[in-house]
């Protein structure tokens, strides 16, 4: 295990980091099968029945959003139909997110491993879930953000250096208005100081505790003043009227670290019988081997990992556990645990590889496990391509077809659509807003006309 951080040569870093960026290209882009979709809908009923500034600052729901929801605006403004473009854009986002978990990944393995584990993590079938939906471009930024805040935490615990301080300030801020996930998550920052640093590092500690508290309150105070109170239980009816129950636990514990294990052997929510199995031993191996062989730097980063996979499922399993536990699965979360799921597994074999140097079966068994891990994603990517494919295919028809069943719909532009490729629950879109939203992507003078008069 690497205990001084690498530099890789600037040639080399950039052949990485075009690999990386075309990794989920390959994998992912489907250019022409996937149209807008899922939460796309919402967020454009909303975007064509309300001024610009009051779509950025209006909630989401429990989420507040405003520079996810400036970027998709852009974007959808610019162009238009093309969703495939808008797919290309989340693909590229995530080729960044994996190269810069790969850099943090050199602050603590071995190149090769480091290289390994990014390229793994870049090319997990749970990306999907973000890369086909141009909505999620919200959760790619504040995944981004977050990592490029770690980057400078880890810089800052070497230099001390006072623009890192300032930058990481100002990337949890951006990482908590682009999606809320990281709202508690950003506390892992000053927690990487304390439990990797040491008792030598207290001061740097505080120091980063105060970026983050900034931006954190900065954040607080703008989500209450355009959100309100109100918005945090909007999922969850009477969320703040008693503690949760066992239920509750579960679901946090699921979400935080089952799940993830799971994902490192089938890429898709709906999981084989062996993938339990294999995520749940992975699981309990990982945690064994660096509680009891591990050294004193391996043990703490072991304790971080499993603190930075918790700490952000804490908040989601508030929002969700009264769903039940199968939200606990929801791939959009697994994006950001198989981050911590990986520290732990190349901390496990590392000091696998340590203790059994000369063994065959060593020298083998990363091998076979890597194998069946690439396997498991690459089975499970059609899986995700029959899900958005179905769901795209009806919103494609729906929309090509929009304006003559508009004109024929009972009831006029008020009227419900009926919901074919969207949640209920999520959205009552009338006729009148589905054919805004028709002219808004198709670029025509009359719904720019319409935006500006609103």
């Amino acid at each position: 295990m690497r205990r001084e951080p690498s530099h890789p040569r600037g040639i080399y870093l950039a052949l990485v980091a075009l690999l990386f960026l075309v990794l989920p290209v390959v994998l992912f882009w489907r250019p022409g099968h996937y149209f807008f979709m899922e939460d796309d809908w919402p967020l454009l009923a909303q975007l064509v029945s309300h001024s610009f500034w009051q779509f950025l600052a209006m909630p989401d729901g429990e989420v507040w959003m405003p520079l996810s929801r400036a970027v998709y605006y852009g974007l959808a403004h610019t162009f238009g139909e093309g969703y495939s473009t808008l797919l290309l854009i989340n693909c590229l986002l995530s080729g960044v997110l994996a190269f810069q978990f790969y850099l943090f990944l050199r602050q603590h393995f071995p190149p090769v491993a480091a290289l390994v584990l990014g390229l793994f993590y870049g090319g997990a079938a749970a990306h999907t879930s973000l890369t086909d939906v141009a909505f999620y471009n919200n959760a790619l930024l504040c995944f981004n953000l977050f990592l490029l805040a770690l980057l400078l935490t880890r810089h800052y615990l070497d230099t001390s250096s006072r623009a890192a301080l300032a930058g990481i300030s100002l990337c949890v801020w951006l990482s908590l208005v682009s999606w809320n996930f990281t709202l508690l998550a950003v506390w892992s920052l000053p927690l990487y100081i304390a439990i990797l640093g040491g008792k030598e590092q207290r001061r740097r500690f505080w120091a980063v505790s105060a970026a983050v508290g900034l931006a954190f309150l900065a954040f607080s105070l703008g989500y209450f003043h355009y959100a309100g109170f109100a918005a945090t239980s909007y999922t969850n009816r009477g969320i703040w009227e008693g503690l949760p129950g066992p239920l509750y636990l579960v679901h946090w514990f699921v979400g935080a670290f089952l799940s993830p294990f799971m994902y490192l052997f089938w890429g898709h929510y709906h999981f084989p019988v062996w993938a339990h199995i294999a995520g749940a031993a992975a699981l309990v191996l990982s945690v064994a081997l660096i509680w009891r062989r591990g050294n004193v730097k391996e043990k703490r980063l072991g304790l971080w990992a499993l603190i930075f996979n918790a700490l952000p499922i804490f908040l989601v399993s508030l929002a969700r556990y009264q769903r039940g536990v199968n939200q606990a699965f929801a791939p959009r979360y697994a994006v950001y645990t198989l981050m911590g799921t990986l520290l732990l597994l190349g901390a496990a074999w590392s000091i696998l590889q340590r203790q059994m140097r000369s063994s065959t079966v060593v020298r083998l068994l990363p091998l076979a496990v890597l194998a069946v891990m690439v396997g498991g994603q690459i089975c499970s990517l059609p899986h995700w391509e029959r899900l958005y494919g179905r769901m795209s295919r009806a919103s494609r028809n729906f929309y090509q077809h929009l304006d003559q069943v508009a004109a024929s719909a009972p009831g006029g532009a008020q009227a419900q659509v009926p919901p074919e490729f969207w949640y209920p629950e999520r959205l009552h879109l009338t006729w009148g807003e589905a054919v805004n939203i028709r002219r808004f992507l198709a670029g025509s003078g009359e719904a720019s006309r319409e935006q500006s008069h609103r």
